[in-house]
């Protein structure tokens, strides 16, 4: 009696085996989804740094990713559902896309402009004044109001605005020829004639006095006469802090 041969099904066994193992990680892969996009401020430029966190509305779930150099950032094996993207950056608005909807297979690709908030905040124990300062133009200025000077006691505009500008600096001159009268001053360490002054719109002239003081700033000088100027004619004074040269 004679048997037909049969070939051994181990291999084919390990055959289909290995082909399980390798179709399973592509099964899993494919239910991954990811969000990518790139953040940029209003002009243009692209952000790095930028916290981004994608929380997952179903299970409250945070996953955060960083912009790197060219403002890119991404998210990879996101579980499918609703996310809400927050983007935060120190000195911008937060942005905020709520209700991403991510699906398996479908990557979905986010680009956020970031606006500018600059803010300053002036913490002073027991104070209740607002901030003075306005940030958002090409230099910081200060804007002092009328009632900053009549509600001083001194009637000598210079020494008003000692009190108000901490970097204007103007000292009394008991012996000092005319430049008792004529006192100079100056601001951020500058003398009275590199300080530009000006009125309504246009350049205050300078006085007939030239100031000696041997203190190597003044010396020289021939700065206006702001005292002249009745501060109750004023509406309101404009310093600009880092000098009329970044205008």
């Amino acid at each position: 009696m004679t048997s037909r041969w049969k070939p051994p099904r181990a291999p084919f066994l390990a055959l289909a085996l290995a082909a399980a193992v390798a179709l399973a990680p592509g099964a899993a892969h494919g239910q991954d989804v990811s969000i990518s996009g790139t953040v940029t401020d209003t002009t243009g430029l692209v952000l790095p740094g930028v916290t981004v966190e994608a929380l997952n509305q179903a299970t409250g779930e945070v996953t955060t990713a960083f912009t790197d150099g060219t403002g890119s950032f991404a998210f990879d094996a996101l579980l499918p559902g609703s996310y809400d993207v927050t983007f935060v950056l120190p000195g911008f608005s937060t942005a905020t896309r709520a209700g991403v909807v991510v699906e398996p297979g479908l990557p979905v690709t986010l680009d956020v402009e970031m606006g500018v908030l600059l803010q300053e905040t002036v913490a002073v124990v027991g104070t209740r004044a607002e901030p003075r300062s306005v940030t958002a133009s090409p230099v910081p200025v200060d804007v002092i109001r009328a009632e900053d000077f009549t509600s001083q006691g001194d009637v000598d505009l210079t020494n008003q605005l000692r009190t108000v500008v901490p970097s204007f600096n103007v000292n009394t001159q008991p012996i000092s020829d005319a430049a008792t009268i004529v006192r100079p001053a100056n601001l951020r360490n500058m003398a009275p004639d590199h300080t530009l002054i000006l009125v309504n719109g246009k350049r205050r002239h300078r006085a007939a006095v030239i100031a000696w003081l041997g203190n190597g700033v003044a010396d020289g000088a021939q700065g206006p006469d702001l005292s002249a100027i009745p501060s109750i004619a004023l509406r309101k004074v404009e310093v600009l802090r880092d000098g009329a040269a970044a205008q």
